[in-house]
């Protein structure tokens, strides 16, 4: 009975497939936390691979490269993001409420982890100097640029208002301003804001948008 019970409390073995899969998230997981410490250009892929506890040939049976490597962490970083603005933007009562939501998280996000802007500022000058590299690099962007106006769009509608430009633009013209406030915030970290930033952020989004 006992070992009856004991057969039937195992843990069903994964397929290849879910192995696979497994072993792509955690050295992807393992991937974003050396990136952060030591940078694009630092980071080695056997550091990556003793974070997550496999060996080197772990890493390349599952990604050609370093940069495929980081544009797998890249992807998570923004399909993480896209939940987060939703939940941070979806449930204000004015549509001013949640631009102004989205911002505060943005600041937040920034703060708490001030290591991703340099990380990602560093990954695209490299991208930009191989252009394979870069045409995925920008794949992987648009698609997280789409995403945001799809939430944007759902906002405004939401609130009987209408953007002066197609959403596309909008939800590019927002991340822009981060990342070019997030450079300054580099160099003088004590320009840094939440007030500022939620006042600025605002203003443009809501000159992007006409209210009836």
């Amino acid at each position: 009975m006992e070992a009856s019970t004991a057969t039937t409390r195992r843990r069903p073995r994964l397929s290849r497939a879910e192995r696979k899969e497994r072993t792509r998230a955690e050295l992807t997981a393992a991937a974003a936390t050396v990136f952060l410490r030591e940078g694009f250009h630092q980071a080695s892929l056997d550091a990556i691979a003793e974070q997550a506890g496999y060996t080197k040939g772990a890493v390349y049976s599952n990604f050609e490269s370093k940069d495929e490597l980081f544009l797998a962490v890249l992807a998570g970083r923004y399909t993480e993001r896209i939940g987060n603005y939703a939940e941070a933007a979806l449930d204000q009562p004015r549509l001013e409420d949640s631009y102004r939501a989205v911002a505060r998280f943005m600041f937040e996000q920034d703060r708490r982890d001030p290591r991703w802007a340099p990380l990602l500022l560093e990954f695209w000058a490299h991208a930009s100097r191989r252009e394979d590299l870069r045409r995925a690099a920008v794949e992987t962007r648009e698609r997280f640029i789409e995403a945001i106006a799809g939430l944007v769009e759902r906002l405004v509608e939401r609130h009987g208002a209408r953007l002066r430009l197609p959403a596309k633009e909008v939800a590019r013209a927002s991340g822009g301003f981060m990342r070019g406030v997030g450079i300054e915030w580099m160099l003088e970290p004590s320009t840094a804001s939440l007030e500022e930033f939620e006042q600025a952020h605002c203003a443009l989004m809501m000159g992007l948008t006409e209210t009836s």
